[in-house]
């Protein structure tokens, strides 16, 4: 398209090229990430709509560079601002890292073993290389009349020799650790009309906990290490000042008891107090007679140890946090309801791991934080031997968003060689082993209570140390190559 008008000869060919790269970018966002409407429609609308005019940014880039430098950097230039854009998006307050290309091989997870290395940008790089090398074939292929299917060869290398290469890994792997028992509890309590305060038919707290230890009882043996529950569980808000004297805690560490072994997982809704501004965060927010305070989105963790919490620190834009408060404010109603939780939430800077009498390390990770490769990979270079997930996918009803966002797992899986539990209020929950397989996975929108043994593995991958090196590379020389074709039009004047 790009290059078609821009040497077509017509008279505007930067505002033409954005409004057919907008549509095509629309079109992709919608097709792709339209469920998003289920929790708001306004909400699901503008944040597609904001995407696709996000994705117009690199393009711009590569073709002002391309103009200036010439078609062959041009090209490489395309490659390192995409990447470079997935990278961003992935920082900041606005991030979205759904449609980062590396994650589209996530029903595939035997042809990108080695995302062990190089995480989902590796196989972001191998889609935007192979679309540059298709393209220039079927360019010079017009251009050139001794066209030879030679030509072909560095395309079928491109794409196939990292499939062979995935999977020689895959069927060459061994799984590593020790083996534990983990229970998982999947209640399919309704987000919209029962699982919360003020809902149609609100269930209250201390009965939800009551089916959850009923439901849990029906899988628990005495050789169970792991037990987890969903995101926001008990969405009772707790003080984490006075969380042991809670009823409700009470209730849930005596159950615990019960089991030799058992420690339990579980999401809860908490808050902390703050003396006073200077302490308070920005996330904090103040009520006259209370003061300063945060609320979090938080996973318990109760062992025969110590119990800990977890801030979900990963908050899914406009739901779980405003971005750019001052200057976005008038957006808050308008994107409420993305997913998630609702309302602004307090996080932490630090991935922290939950132990158990073992030693054995776990992540506590919250719904979209797993679809963070680099994000995940902290809790693996913490401590973590296995990768937990706790959620809550019935925001956006039966729809390809539970399903991509259970399948993202198997890629966090493969870059950790780590194994997954995946515990879902509502969703698809399942074990997956250290190669990205699924063992076991729920019925969506069920109740299940499903019992499985994984492997703790202590091992580091190169991606586990290094995270995402692959884009902070791309992201210093995309630096260069544009500072290079700004200078090289002042040069020119």
């Amino acid at each position: 398209m790009e290059q078609h008008i821009g040497q077509g000869g017509y008279k505007k060919p930067g505002r033409l090229l954005a409004g057919w790269w907008y549509l095509a970018l629309l079109g992709w966002n919608g097709a792709t990430t339209w469920w998003v409407i289920n929790s708001t429609l306004i909400g699901g609308v503008f944040a597609n709509l904001a995407n696709a005019g996000l994705m117009l940014i690199p393009l711009f880039l590569f073709r002002y560079t391309k103009q200036r430098t010439g078609p062959w950097l041009g090209y490489l230039s395309f490659i390192l601002y995409w990447i470079t854009f997935e990278h961003i998006h992935l920082s900041w307050d606005l991030s979205w890292p759904w449609l980062t290309l590396g994650n589209a091989f996530a029903m595939h997870p035997e042809w990108v073993q080695w995302y062990e290395w190089t995480g989902v940008f590796g196989g972001s790089l191998w889609v935007l290389l192979g679309n540059v090398l298709i393209f220039l074939l079927f360019f010079y292929r017009q251009e050139a009349p001794r066209f030879s299917a030679k030509n072909l060869l560095p395309i079928l290398l491109w794409i196939l020799l990292p499939i062979a290469a995935g999977y020689i890994r895959y069927w060459g792997y061994e799984e590593k650790g020790i083996e534990q028992e983990i229970v998982i509890l999947q209640p399919n309590i309704d987000p919209f009309t029962e699982k919360f305060a003020g809902s149609e038919n609100f269930i209250p707290y201390e009965e939800q906990v009551r089916r959850f230890m009923q439901s849990s009882q029906t899988q628990l043996t005495p050789s169970t290490d792991f037990l987890l529950w969903p995101e926001t569980a008990i969405d009772q808000a707790f003080d984490e000042a006075y969380l042991h004297q809670q009823p409700i805690i009470r209730e849930i560490k005596a159950f615990t008891r019960q089991y030799p072994k058992l420690s339990l997982l579980t999401g809860i809704t908490s808050y902390g107090m703050y003396a006073n501004a200077q302490v308070a965060p920005p996330t904090a927010r103040f009520r006259d007679g209370i003061g300063y305070f945060d609320v979090f989105n938080t996973a318990y963790f109760v062992s025969e140890q110590l119990d800990s919490t977890y801030h979900k620190s990963k908050l899914v834009p406009g739901v779980e946090i405003m971005p750019y408060p001052q200057a976005l404010s008038w957006l808050s109603e308008t994107l409420f309801n993305l997913g998630g939780s609702s309302g602004g939430f307090g996080r932490q800077e630090e991935r922290t791991v939950f132990y158990d009498s073992e030693g054995i390390g776990i992540s506590p990770s919250i719904c979209y934080e797993s679809v963070y490769g680099d994000f995940m990979a902290e809790f693996v270079r913490n401590g973590a031997n296995y990768i937990f997930i706790i959620t809550n996918d019935g925001w956006w009803g039966n729809t390809a968003g539970h399903r991509q966002h259970f399948h993202y797992a198997r890629l966090r899986a493969i870059e950790n060689r780590r194994s997954i539990a995946r515990c879902a209020n509502t969703g698809i929950s399942g074990f997956m082993n250290q190669r990205g397989d699924v063992l076991q996975a729920t019925p969506y929108w069920e109740p299940a209570v499903i019992r499985g043994s994984i492997r703790a593995n202590e091992q580091l991958t190169f991606y586990a140390r290094y995270g995402d090196y692959l884009a902070r590379t791309a992201a210093w020389i995309a630096a260069f190559v544009l500072i290079a074709a700004f200078v090289r039009k002042r040069a020119k004047r």
